[in-house]
């Protein structure tokens, strides 16, 4: 390696330094610590961790409440995933058709959630579910159709937090797919347009796969974050009615700071890093082959 190429590389080293640090203090540093805590049993009121070994991981996978959680989960993922990138990306085709200043009016309009308080939003939702006077049951009554209890009901109570979890991260996800489609070549498009293909062929054979290395990010992020759901579950129906809507990082919480078994909620954050990393994993290997980059 030559002088220069080894004072760039430790140029680029030192540039990264800061963010390095503030990864390695703020997750890589607590990540280890979790996975050391998972093998303890302790409340936070002794001062000694007792070395449990492995029986906080034999209880996990013993307890049913832990694969209810995990079930529900996985179905709220399920749910707010492929809509919020379908729904996202329906929005950024057409945002991309606008003058550039009604672009920048709707991409500010779209984001504002992303910037506002969850606990918030939360808060608004609940009113907008409410059973009796709130806009979502005015808004189907003027159809025709009998108010819902939202919240309330075990057969809606997670419909509803995937509706609010959808719009929050729209204007994120229009965000990330608008930046997709203005970064296509223009001369793909006009060598398209000369071929004499049509709007629709355009949009379906042409921009659509060239804009799946943004689908593809916008895809593991969504994964990753309905994971770590937590917020809105806790404003809107602390996991209920009947834990419909416990999903796994409400029941962490629910050990960690109200039963304060720190070692055992270690052992569900553990779980749950394995199965969202082993899901990103896979994602790269069955999807990742399907990305087309210009």
């Amino acid at each position: 390696m030559s002088l220069k190429s080894w004072k760039t590389n430790v140029a680029g080293y030192l540039l990264l330094a800061p963010s390095l640090l503030v990864i390695a203090i703020f997750v890589l540093i607590p990540v280890i610590y979790s996975a050391g805590l998972s093998l303890y049993s302790w409340d936070m009121l002794r001062p000694t961790p007792t070395f449990v070994g492995v029986d906080n991981y034999q209880r996990l996978f013993t307890n049913e409440e832990f694969y209810h959680s995990l079930k529900i989960t996985f179905l709220f993922a399920a749910m707010t995933v492929p809509l919020s990138m379908l729904i996202a990306l329906i929005f950024a085709l057409l945002l991309d058709q606008g003058s550039k200043k009604l672009m920048i009016t709707y991409r500010s309009m779209f984001f504002a959630p992303m910037v506002t308080s969850t606990v918030a939003i939360s808060v608004v939702w609940m009113f907008i579910f409410h059973p009796d006077y709130g806009l979502a049951n005015a808004i189907i009554e003027s159809f025709g159709f009998k108010p819902l209890r939202w919240l309330n009901d075990t057969n809606t109570s997670l419909m509803s937090l995937a509706i609010m979890s959808i719009w929050k991260t729209l204007g994120y996800n229009v965000i990330i797919l608008l930046a997709g489609l203005q970064n296509t070549d223009s001369s793909v498009l006009e060598a398209a347009k000369v071929d004499g293909a049509n709007k629709w062929q355009i949009v379906t054979r042409i921009r659509i796969p060239l804009l799946t290395p943004s689908l593809f990010l916008l895809l593991i992020l969504l994964t990753i974050e309905q994971f770590q759901t937590f917020t809105q579950v806790n404003v809107m129906t602390k996991g209920g009615p009947a834990k419909s809507t416990e999903l796994v990082v409400v029941q962490l919480y629910h050990y960690a700071f109200e039963l304060f078994q720190m070692g055992y909620a270690s052992a569900i954050s553990m779980v749950i890093f394995a199965i969202v990393l082993l899901l990103v994993v896979l994602q790269m290997i069955v999807v990742g082959r399907k990305v087309h980059y210009q």
